[in-house]
C-alpha cells in the first residue's frame, strides 16, 4: 500500500507523505508514489522511541503530526535536548549514508504520527533525479545552523539572556510568536533547571514581554525587547 497522510491517523488518504517535504515536492504525484510505496507509516503515543542510540540509520524520518524530541543522554542518566522535530520535519538524512548508527534517540512528547522512507528507495531516487540530492544537502545546511546557534545559546551565561535567545530563535524557526514547549523540555534544550525557567518566563510576562497560557504555551509580546536582553549579555 502507498504510504499517503490526509487528515486521518493512518494510510490510505490522498495526500501523499512527501509533498510538504522540499526536497521531494518538485516530483510528480507517480514518482512520489514510487517513492514511499515501501514507506512505513507508524503512529506512537506520548513518550514512545521512534529510534534509540544506537539503532542504525538507515531511513529518513517524515515527520505529519504530533513532536518529538532528539536527546542524548549522560552516563549519569541526565537528558539533553538537542531539538524538537514537528510536522513536515525530516530526519535522518544526515547519517543514512554513513553506516554509522544513530548518536541520539528520538521520543515523542505527544502522539505522533510519521513515516519512514528506506535507504535503497532514496538512493534510487537520487540516481535518477540528481536534484533531489541537492535539495537534502540545502535541509543538511540549515540543520547544521541550526545546531550552531543553539551552541551559540549555550555559551550564555545569564540565565534569563539564553531563555530570551532561545524563544526568539525558536520562534523564528517555527514562523509564529506562539511556542508550545513544556518547562521541561525548555531547560533539558538550554541546560538550565526547569524551576529557573518558570522563574524566568514569570518575570518576563510580569514585564510584558510573553504571554503564559497553559503549561506548555509561550506566546511573544514583544521581540524587541527580548532582543535587548539577549543584546546586553553577549
Amino acid at each position: 500500500m502507498t504510504c499517503t497522510c490526509g487528515k486521518g491517523a493512518g494510510c490510505g488518504h490522498s495526500v501523499l507523505c512527501t509533498s510538504r517535504i522540499a526536497a521531494f515536492e518538485f516530483l510528480s504525484d507517480q514518482e512520489q508514489r514510487l517513492l514511499v510505496e515501501n514507506a512505513r507509516h507508524r503512529a506512537l503515543p506520548a513518550g514512545q522511541a521512534i529510534f534509540r542510540e544506537g539503532d542504525m540509520a538507515e531511513q529518513i524520518l517524515v515527520m505529519h503530526r504530533g513532536r518529538a524530541k532528539l536527546v542524548r543522554y549522560s552516563l549519569e542518566g541526565r537528558e539533553y535536548v538537542l531539538d524538537i522535530l514537528g510536522a513536515g520535519d525530516i530526519y535522518g538524512e544526515q547519517r543514512m549514508f554513513t553506516g554509522l548508527p544513530h548518536e541520539v534517540s528520538c521520543i515523542t512528547l505527544e502522539p505522533t504520527n510519521y513515516c519512514e522512507i528506506l535507504r535503497p528507495q532514496i538512493e534510487a531516487l537520487i540516481m535518477r533525479e540528481p536534484v533531489v540530492g541537492i535539495k537534502l544537502l540545502e535541509a543538511l545546511g540549515r540543520k547544521y545552523s541550526r545546531a550552531s546557534r543553539l551552541q551559540e545559546i549555550l555559551s550564555i551565561n545569564d540565565a534569563q539572556a539564553r531563555l530570551a535567545a532561545f524563544l526568539l530563535h525558536r520562534a523564528r524557526e517555527l514562523g509564529t510568536q506562539t511556542i508550545k514547549l513544556v518547562r521541561s523540555s525548555i531547560a533539558a534544550t538550554i541546560n538550565l533547571r526547569p524551576e529557573t525557567i518558570s522563574r524566568k518566563l514569570n518575570d518576563m510576562e510580569r514585564e510584558g514581554l510573553l504571554a503564559l497560557q497553559g503549561h506548555k504555551t509561550i506566546r511573544i509580546l514583544n521581540r524587541d525587547g527580548l532582543q535587548r536582553i539577549v543584546d546586553a549579555a553577549e
